[in-house]
This record gives structure tokens, C-alpha cells and sequence, in this order.
């Protein structure tokens, strides 16, 4: 008669290995750096500890020790510590309480299931429930989704507060520039400006009076001590906060007035983004007149002011004028166009010297690179200290070593310089398979300019004149004549290798060094402006 043991090699195996061991890592967390109650990290891991000593466990690692909220996984040290017992066959996690270990309800439910596929299993101290069991597994469950629910409660009366003040007109959250947080005399917390508001306002006030651009006022800022970048203007443009007023998701569209001290009029907000007030007939102002294309963009020589334009109806005659009240300042629009397409016939490139400074260019770029090379590998070395600087203060700050004050005024300070040096990197790092694109791209410009300024819409118009010339043009009415201020790096260079072209009449290649100065002294900003309109 046959036995069952002859059959044992066609019995289905479990081809899952599931460990089991005495080895067990501590996971601690709390969600407020500053907690100190019976929860706080040293309490949870002196209790956690020995209850792995009493127990008979192996305590091979801890994890946490920090201030990580529990409204995600995506925690740093909860990775690691999953990572870890993967990686070493650690079969046991030991918590405090299952709120420590997570707060994501269903997630938490289906991580823990997984583990425990693999043998891991998560130990609440609080919760002494045997997971093994049916009943174990159930109420482990219900206590990772009543922490979620806990949380939501949580979250709603925190968010319920945050928007009854936000609708008393109090900001919140960390200072925008020109702002600085502070307490009212009944110690609520409110924000009030700060060294850098002046300059803010200085501005808004460029922004309307001259009409520059955001170019512009970042380096005018940058030469009064103030370093911003221009996306960051552009925000700071678009947020009523400094017109008196809050703007905030939580206000679900709408806007409050503040209780905090304005920088601006609300009349200067809505000039500079393009509206007028409202007594002015919601009219929105349009800048875009294309009769007037080289307005804001000229100066009067006399008082420094952008001039303005208007017309005589009668006689359907375009004029511009300076905006300095007592000024006399006034020129007739052809008159002073013909004037400036006389200064763009000056740097237009004669054709029988494209092909030579087609190679001039390709040479003295490729000098300029080579030159900065060697700038972009100290600079990636100052970035990586820079980035290790970072990461230890907020490290210093997540561990309670510095105060919040301390923390934000250098991490403020370093993520300028990362943003700057990043910047840099990246203006350097123009790579020479494209430099044969900007060099035609050049040449095409420089050949037409008459023709793309003449042909172009409004805008097309600006951003040329703007390219070739950042800071403007200055108009003398006493000498009757139309001065430059600066011109663009490459037009610079382009003009500079013409004039030599045209002295040496042989088409040689020139000495790189004075050449590559021109584009040096500035850095080098091809032009991206459509050479065909």
C-alpha cells in the first residue's frame, strides 16, 4: 500500500521565504519640532528601547529622531528605516504608537499588509495588539485609520483658523519681501516693512514713471544692494500684499484688505499691472501704441525722464514729450525716428565683410568659451559647498539647534547665492554645437536692422531696441540729436570687428584677446529675436 510521503515531491511549495528573527529596528517621530510632551523623541525612544531590551530583541538600528510630518510617506528617515529591514532581513519595527509610525490611513494599512507579507512586523508599544491575528490585524487597522482621521480633524480646525484670520486681514506664513514678521502689541502676529521696503517701492515707482524693464530694475536694484532675480520681480509685481491688500487659496478667489501697513498706493499697483482705477472708468491704459514705439524706451537729456507721446488731433500728428513738468522738451515722431534709424544704419554690417566675421566671430567665441571652462568647474565646486552648507543648516533647524529667526535670514542668504551661481552656470554653459545657430543668427540682425525695426509691430519694435540697446537712448532737444547709453555686448563686438575690417581692408583674422574682452565684460547673451519679419 503506497504512503503520502511518496507523493512529497509533487506537493506545491510556498516559494515566498518569510524570515523570522529577534532583530528589530526603533522608528521615532514627532510632528512639531518643538514638542516636549510624554511624545517628544527622547521619551519615545527610551520607552521603545526598553521594551526591546525587556522583550528579548536585537536592537540593531534607530531611525527618526526628527521633526517629520506623518501626512505623507514620502518622509526621508521613514524610507530609510524601510529600506534598511529590507536590506538586513530585520523583522520587527517597534513604535511608540502607531500615529508615530504613520497618519495615512489606507496607505499605512496597505504598507504594513506588505511587510508583513515579507515577515516584518510593525510593534506598537501604545497598541498592544497581536497582528498574527485576525482580530490583531483588524484593530491595527482601525488605529492607522482613526490616526488619518485624527489628522483630518486636525487639518480642518487648523485650516478653519488659518482662513478666520486670513479674513480679519492678518498674513500668513513667512514675510515677503520688503515685509519682515513681527507681533502688534497684543502680541498677534502680523508683518511690517523692513530695510528692503524702500527699495520696493523704488520699484514699482520705475515701473510706472519710466516704464522700464523688469531687466532693468533688477540691475538698478542689484547696484542699491538689493540681488533679485526677474521672475521673482514679476511676483512681486502681481502681489497686491504690498498695495495693503491679501491674496491666498484659502480665500478661496477672494481679497481681503490687510491690517498690515501698505508700500504702495493701490492707484501704482494697478498702473503696473496695466489697469487704471476704477474711478478712472475701469479704462485699461493701452502702452501698446505702435506710433509710438521708442516711448519709455528715450530719455530726455535735460531731466533724465522717459518721454511720453501724444497727438494733435487736428492735424493727426504724432509728438513725444518729456514728463517732467516746466520741461520743453518735444519732438515730432518722424523727425525722431529718421534720427534713430540713422544710428541703426551706423551699425548695420557692410555684406562684403559677412563672410570674414562669420569666422572672426566663430574664433573669438570659441576663445570666450574656452576661457570660461575653467570659471564653470570652480564655480560647480562653490555650488556643491554651497549646497552642503544648506543641508546642514536645515539640519541644525529640523534638530532644534537654531531658532527660526537665525534659520530663515541664512537660508535666505545661501538660496541667493545657489540662484546666482546657478545662473551663471548656465550662461556659460552654451554649448558650441548651437554657436554656429547664434552666429547666423547675428549676422542676419546686425545685416537688417533698418528693414526689422522699420517692419516690425509694437513689440517687435521694443524687444529689438531693447536688445541693442538695455539701457535706452538719450534725446538732446538743445543740440537736436539722439545719444546711446549701451549697447549689447555682441553689437558691440560685431561693430568693433566691422571698423577693424574696414581699416585693414584684408579680411585676416584679428588678436583675440581685445575682441573677446568686448563679450567678456558682460557675458555673452546672443540674440534670440526673429531675423526675418
Amino acid at each position: 500500500m503506497n504512503t503520502l510521503e511518496q507523493f512529497q515531491d509533487f506537493a506545491k511549495k510556498n516559494k515566498q521565504k518569510i524570515i523570522s528573527n529577534n532583530k528589530a529596528v526603533i522608528y521615532t517621530r514627532v510632528s512639531d519640532v518643538k514638542q516636549k510632551d510624554n511624545t517628544s523623541l527622547e521619551s519615545q525612544k527610551e520607552i521603545c528601547t526598553e521594551f526591546a531590551l525587556r522583550n528579548g530583541f536585537e536592537i540593531c538600528a534607530y531611525f527618526g529622531g526628527t521633526h517629520e510630518s506623518a501626512k505623507t510617506d514620502e518622509r526621508k528617515a521613514y524610507k530609510e528605516m524601510l529600506t534598511y529591514v529590507k536590506r538586513k532581513k530585520i523583522t520587527n519595527i517597534i513604535v511608540h504608537s502607531l500615529d508615530r509610525y504613520s497618519r495615512t490611513g489606507g496607505l499605512a494599512i496597505a504598507t504594513v499588509e506588505e511587510l508583513k507579507k515579507k515577515g516584518i512586523k510593525v510593534i506598537s508599544i501604545s497598541q498592544n495588539v497581536d497582528s498574527d491575528t485576525p482580530t490583531g490585524t483588524f484593530m491595527q487597522s482601525f488605529h492607522l485609520l482613526y490616526s488619518r482621521y485624527d489628522n483630518d480633524i486636525r487639518r480642518d480646525k487648523t485650516i478653519t483658523g488659518m482662513r478666520h484670520r486670513l479674513m480679519q486681514g492678518y498674513y500668513m506664513g513667512l514675510a515677503p519681501l520688503g515685509y519682515k514678521n513681527a507681533r502688534n502689541d497684543k502680541n498677534v502676529p502680523i508683518i511690517i516693512p523692513d530695510e528692503n521696503a524702500k527699495l520696493v517701492r523704488k520699484a514699482f515707482l520705475w515701473k510706472v514713471d519710466e516704464n522700464i524693464s523688469n531687466a532693468d530694475i533688477v540691475e538698478r536694484l542689484q547696484m542699491q544692494g538689493l540681488k533679485i532675480y526677474r521672475q521673482r520681480l514679476t511676483d512681486i509685481f502681481r502681489n497686491p500684499i504690498y498695495c495693503g491688500l491679501i491674496s491666498h487659496g484659502l480665500l478661496e478667489g477672494k481679497v481681503v484688505q490687510g491690517n498690515h501697513e501698505p508700500i504702495i498706493s493701490k492707484n501704482i499697483f494697478l498702473k503696473v499691472n496695466g489697469i487704471q482705477a476704477k474711478n478712472n472708468q475701469n479704462y485699461k491704459h493701452n502702452r501698446e501704441n505702435e506710433n509710438l514705439p521708442l516711448k519709455g524706451f528715450t530719455k530726455c537729456k535735460s531731466c533724465g525722464s522717459p518721454l511720453t507721446g501724444f497727438i494733435v488731433k487736428k492735424k493727426g500728428i504724432y509728438y513725444y514729450k518729456c514728463k517732467t513738468t516746466g520741461c520743453s522738451c518735444t519732438k515730432n515722431t518722424k523727425s525722431l525716428h529718421e534720427q534713430f534709424e540713422k544710428i541703426l544704419s551706423h551699425f548695420e554690417i557692410d555684406k562684403k565683410w559677412i563672410a570674414p566675421l562669420k569666422k572672426q566671430l566663430q574664433f573669438t567665441f570659441e576663445y570666450y568659451f574656452k576661457s570660461k571652462k575653467d570659471d564653470t568647474t570652480a564655480l560647480k565646486n562653490t555650488l556643491k559647498g554651497l549646497l552642503e552648507k544648506i543641508e546642514k543648516i536645515e539640519e541644525r533647524y529640523v534638530i532644534g539647534e537654531i531658532d527660526t529667526q537665525l534659520y530663515q535670514k541664512f537660508i535666505k542668504k545661501f538660496n541667493i547665492e545657489k540662484e546666482q551661481i546657478e545662473e551663471e552656470i548656465k550662461t556659460n554653459s552654451l554649448k558650441s554645437s548651437n554657436l554656429d545657430f547664434y552666429i547666423d543668427n547675428c549676422i542676419k540682425l546686425f545685416s537688417n536692422l533698418n528693414r526689422l525695426w522699420k517692419l516690425g509691430n509694437y513689440n517687435e519694435k521694443q524687444r529689438l531696441q531693447k536688445l541693442l540697446f538695455p539701457k535706452g537712448i538719450l534725446y538732446s532737444k538743445e543740440k537736436d540729436e539722439v545719444q546711446t547709453l549701451q549697447l549689447n555686448p555682441v553689437m558691440e563686438l560685431v561693430n568693433c570687428l566691422s571698423m577693424n575690417y574696414n581699416k585693414n581692408k584684408s579680411g585676416q583674422n584679428l588678436a583675440l584677446a581685445s575682441l573677446s574682452a568686448v563679450v567678456t565684460q558682460e557675458g555673452f547673451k546672443p540674440p534670440t529675436l526673429r531675423a526675418e519679419i
